[in-house]
């Protein structure tokens, strides 16, 4: 980040980027008032532009990128994609377990994705940043998509063979962004690590088994922070 002077940042992601937590009374999905870019908002000197938006892909994201890119023209993006990309139409799965099943988004689409767009925002002279994945807690992501139903989940496990491939399989999607950083050499900031680093990460993400908790909004706030001081320590208020 040193190499330009930061002034403005647009930020691109999911529900991660924009702050979405399960509310464990209200039994619902609501926007954190600490959501991790929420609180960077408050503590950077850049304004920060946030354009996450729940449920979205990197297909998504490569479509608002040119867009947003002529009405903002950031100096920095924030990338964060991929935990939907890497989701499956689990309906469809519980309806037929036998039929092929692909990802909202393949793996290698993914990965031309991403790396287009840090492709184009390096020709244009912006800073771009990457983050890997927050991990998920594949038992509770199961219930969660099973609905407590004996049957769905028969169904679903008749084709998934084993709970713990949904950790596997997204991981590679993580795994994914960190090679595309270090092929490219651009920033990548490595939430995912700070998870795991936890002694019990699983206590970070939301009963969903999905979407990082309040605690694991404030994890990935700090990690931010962390990279900030070390990198471009001029861009905090």
């Amino acid at each position: 980040m040193a190499q330009k002077f930061v002034e403005s940042i647009l930020v691109m992601g999911d529900s991660v980027a924009k702050g979405v937590v399960f509310h464990p009374e209200k039994k619902r999905y609501v926007f954190s008032k600490d959501g991790f870019i929420r609180k960077l908002k408050s503590i950077l000197r850049p304004s920060v532009h946030d354009f996450s938006k729940f449920g979205t892909t990197s297909d998504y994201g490569q479509q608002l990128l040119s867009e947003k890119l002529t009405d903002l023209n950031p100096d920095l993006v924030l990338i964060e994609y991929g935990g939907n990309d890497c989701d499956y139409k689990w309906d469809e799965v519980a309806e037929d377990p036998m039929a092929v099943h692909l990802p909202n988004t393949p793996i290698r689409v993914f990965e031309d994705n991403i790396l287009r767009m840090v492709q184009s925002l390096k020709k244009l002279n912006k800073i771009p940043v990457l983050m890997n994945l927050p991990p998920l807690n594949a038992a509770s992501y199961f219930r969660w998509f099973t609905k407590n139903d004996p049957q769905r989940a028969h169904n679903i496990l008749k084709w998934l063979h084993d709970v713990s491939k949904i950790y596997w399989w997204q991981e590679k999607y993580s795994y994914t962004i960190e090679k595309i950083a270090q092929a490219t050499g651009v920033h990548m900031v490595n939430v995912r690590g700070a998870f795991l680093r936890h002694p019990q990460y699983q206590a970070l993400i939301c009963e969903d088994g999905i979407h990082p908790s309040e605690a694991g909004q404030a994890l990935m706030e700090k990690t931010f922070v962390d990279y900030i001081e070390k990198h471009a320590a001029y861009m905090m208020a």
